[in-house]
Formats: C-alpha cells, structure tokens, sequence
C-alpha cells in the first residue's frame, strides 16, 4: 500500500487482479479498479496524484484516473509478466520491467510505446528513473544492470560486476550514482 503524494489516498495491490483506492479520511474504498486478468504486481501514484499505474501478471500496465477510477490506457506489448511500473519524475512517461527480458518508456499523454529497452538476456526484475527523468537504470537475472537515455532509448552502459542475479538498481539523490543490489552475497 502507498499513499498518494497528497497523503489523501492510499492504493494497494493484490493478487486477486484489482487494485482499490482507498480513502483516507473516509476510511473505506473510493475506487476498484479492476480490469487486469491476472495479479497485479504494483500500483503506484503519478507525481502529480491525479493517476494510477498498475503493473500484473497478465503482460500489461494500466494508466488509472483517481477522479473517475476509469483506466485511461492500457499498456500492452510485453510478452510476459509486467514487475513493475513507474513514473517519470516529471510525470510525462512511465517505464515497465518485465519477464520478457525489456523494459519500455511509455507516453503517460498518448499511451504509446516511445522505446523498447532491448538488450538483457533474461527477466527484467526493476527500472527506475533517474531523479533528473534522463536516465533509466535496469536490473536483470542475466547478472547485470543498465543504464539506458531517456532521449535516445540506447544503453550507455552495462554494469556486469556480479555474480548471480541482480534485483534492484537505484540512483542516489543526487542522481551522480546507482546503487545495485543482486544475490552474489557481496
């Protein structure tokens, strides 16, 4: 569960393929928000806390109206189960990590695929933003992360100093490092 950045919501997933956004002050639900066909992984709020984004197990992210609880896109193109999704700092794209070994850049305005992050050789477990909204960085189960641009869609760089499968990848504040977290017991 998370609140929104208003603190006047919070969302949850489940594994029963809904989402619901719960007031705060009223203490009950406002919206389901159903749709997905399978569990849904995450649900997080836009910066501005006017959307939703889902990710589930059914190959697809869904763009959620909190006003109506109607989704306004759903994201399809992955070929298998979506881990994750998430907003862009300024809240334009949305990026998606998936068991089809990519992730994708999203239009948050259009709902249209910008880039395809192809070049892991197995499950994309996280993506992340840089704090700037320039760069995404990826972990995989193919024992590396990547840094990707945001502008071009290439990888600038693989980060391949790990021995087992890579989990998360984060930027620090400041956006000037990226911290990886993989299961190699270092």
């Amino acid at each position: 569960a998370l609140f929104s950045p208003d603190g006047k919501y919070i969302v949850t997933a489940a594994e029963d393929n809904i989402s619901k956004l719960w007031s705060v002050d009223l203490g009950g639900y406002v919206h389901t928000l159903s749709g997905h066909t399978d569990w849904v992984n995450s649900a997080l709020f836009s910066p501005n806390g006017k959307y939703i984004v889902t990710a589930s197990n059914d190959n697809t992210a869904k763009l959620w109206s909190i006003d109506s609880g109607e989704c306004v896109h759903t994201f399809t193109g992955h070929g298998r189960w979506v881990n994750s999704a998430l907003f862009s700092p300024n809240g334009k794209y949305i990026v998606t990590a998936a068991y089809d070994n990519t992730a994708k850049l999203w239009s948050v305005d259009s709902g249209e695929c910008v880039y395809t992050f192809i070049g892991h050789g197995s499950w994309v477990n996280s993506a992340l933003f840089s704090p700037d909204g320039k760069y995404v960085v990826t972990a995989s189960n193919d024992c590396t992360s990547k840094l990707w641009s945001v502008d071009s869609g290439e990888c600038l760089h693989t980060f391949t100093r790990y021995g087992s499968r890579v989990n998360s990848a984060l930027f620090s504040p400041d956006g000037k490092y990226i911290v990886t977290a993989a299961e190699d017991n270092i």
